[in-house]
Order: structure tokens, then C-alpha cells, then sequence
């Protein structure tokens, strides 16, 4: 069973039955919000794409740098459900290999024109930079990290960190 409230504070008020409440707290887990796991964010995004891309039949493969950024972004106040319910709903309404940040709900988009005002720092600039040109490497080589860090002349060490530290799947670009 899950619940937002606070279930213990329910007993001491009699809003909840006290046998229930411990028939239910055998093992409770505490799970923080997503807007506090973000780097959970595009793991989550990346099983649903796979997940409704499948049952669609759509051959969506991969979500753009800048709908990232707006997935990472937003503040999800209904947590794991509405991420799910944002990619569902990219993956009907997208035609192309790649959710872009058009597919998203407005709801996101709106917080990215509120971020707009501000110019981006050199540095996410860079890393928006980087990561497309890895996400291209690992397309034009099938997924293959070595040819990947061959073709952008720099060592498979360095690939493979960013690679993870950008959350890439090298998976999703390999021919099946």
C-alpha cells in the first residue's frame, strides 16, 4: 500500500484505524519525491519511452537534449505517474525517431519559456553541446562506443563517463 499522508499522525487524531495501520507498516519505505531524484528522471523517461513506444508500435528511439532539459527541469508535482502520463502521451503524438520538446505537455513547455529568459550558462551550453555530438557518434556507429570515441577523436575512457554521466543508452542506437 502507498500513501502521501502521514498515516502514524492519522492514528494519534483517530482519522485511521490503529489495527489497519499496523496490519499495513509491516516494512514501511520511504520514497523522496522525483523532484528529488532527478538524476532518476531520464531513466524513468527512457523505460517509458521504451515501454509505450512498444505497445504503439512506433519506432521512437531516442528524446532530444532540449526535452530532456525540460524533463529534468520541471518540478513534478505528480511525481512518477505524471512522467509516465508526459512520455505516453509524447510517444502518440510523435511521428519521428526522437521525442522532441514539441511533443511534451504544455505544462513543461511553459516552464521552459520561464527558464528562456535567463541565457543559458556556458557550461550547460557545452554539456547540451556534447551530448548531441555523442548522441550522433553512437547513431552513425550503431551504437558502437569504440568507433563512437574514434570518430570524435577522443579515448573510449572518456566516451563511456560521459556516456553515463548523460545518461546515454549506446542500446538504443544499435540495428536490431
Amino acid at each position: 500500500a502507498a500513501t502521501n499522508r502521514d498515516l502514524e499522525n492519522a492514528v494519534k487524531e483517530m482519522k485511521f484505524r490503529e489495527d489497519l495501520y499496523y496490519r499495513l507498516n509491516v516494512f514501511p519505505i520511504y520514497l523522496p519525491p522525483l523532484r528529488e531524484r532527478r538524476t532518476d528522471i531520464l531513466l524513468l523517461a527512457e523505460y517509458f519511452l521504451e515501454k509505450y513506444a512498444r505497445e504503439n508500435n512506433k519506432n521512437i528511439r531516442r528524446i532530444s537534449t532540449s526535452a530532456i532539459d525540460l524533463l529534468i527541469q520541471y518540478h513534478w508535482p505528480g511525481n512518477v505517474r505524471e512522467l509516465q502520463n508526459c512520455i505516453e502521451r509524447a510517444v502518440l503524438i510523435c511521428d519521428d525517431q526522437t521525442i522532441k520538446s514539441i511533443h511534451l505537455p504544455p505544462s513543461l513547455q511553459s516552464a521552459d519559456s520561464v527558464r528562456s529568459s535567463r541565457p543559458l550558462s556556458l557550461a550547460a551550453a557545452v554539456e547540451n553541446f556534447e551530448r548531441e555530438l555523442i548522441v550522433e557518434a553512437l547513431k552513425k556507429n550503431k551504437g558502437n562506443q569504440t568507433r563512437a570515441a574514434r570518430y570524435l577523436d577522443t579515448s573510449l575512457r572518456i566516451i563511456n563517463y560521459k556516456i553515463h554521466n548523460y545518461g546515454i543508452d549506446p542500446r538504443q542506437f544499435k540495428v536490431k
